[in-house]
């Protein structure tokens, strides 16, 4: 494996797409903020109420699961990707990767990119645990960490066998884990989706069809 830095590791993930994709250097033209103020209940219900809007639906909760499986999938993406190219995770501290959403696209960037601890550590712990916690007031944490394993396994998908080998062991972790059926491999819990104007399951989902349908 080469031995590449961080800033280097980021602009090759970008390759996978926009979900892989952290902008690095100066701080660009926008309302950037640290990812810590997704925390914030003012910054949070305003990030919801315009997602609410653009996607056409009135309730609070799936708004809210839609922004913070999009926010994990991007996490993971980063996370995980940057393992895969590099052996070591990008650091991902809730000061130091910035957010902007503007005009419904949701991005990240990072002033100076350093490597920093495991995934579970960087993802887990430093990022989606605190944001369930601070969130659980306006939708069920049962439904965020299943979007969390959810979107781990997506972005397993996107690398391939070579991601193996690291989602393998954070689905171990009994927060990602319990959120899944052994068996079936289907979400515990629903994201919601199937309450948007498009409609529809998905295919990790516990129903099989739509209730609404």
């Amino acid at each position: 494996m080469p031995d590449l830095d961080a800033t280097t590791t980021l602009d090759r993930l970008a390759d996978h797409g926009s979900y892989f994709t952290v902008g690095t250097g100066p701080v660009p033209d926008g309302t950037w903020q640290p990812t810590a103020t997704l925390r914030d209940p003012a910054v949070r219900d305003d990030l919801v109420a315009s997602t609410a809007e653009r996607m056409g639906v009135t309730e609070t909760r799936v708004a809210a699961s839609t922004v913070f499986f999009g926010y994990a999938a991007r996490l993971w993406s980063v996370a995980v990707g940057s393992v895969v190219v590099a052996g070591r995770c990008v650091s991902l501290g809730d000061q130091e990767l910035l957010w902007c959403n503007e005009s419904g696209s949701f991005r990240l960037h990072i002033r100076q990119p350093r490597f920093g601890g495991p995934a579970e550590l960087e993802v887990l712990d430093g990022q989606l645990a605190p944001l369930i916690d601070a969130w659980r007031d306006i939708v069920a944490p049962g439904l965020l960490w299943g979007n969390a394993a959810s979107a781990l396994r997506g972005t397993g998908e996107v690398l391939d066998a070579e991601a193996d080998a690291i989602t393998a062991p954070l689905f171990c972790d009994p927060r990602l884990g319990a959120a899944l059926d052994p068996e079936s491999g289907r979400r515990r819990s629903c994201c919601l989706f199937y309450r948007t104007p498009s409609g529809g399951v998905c295919g990790d989902c516990p129903f099989p069809a739509s209730p609404l349908a």
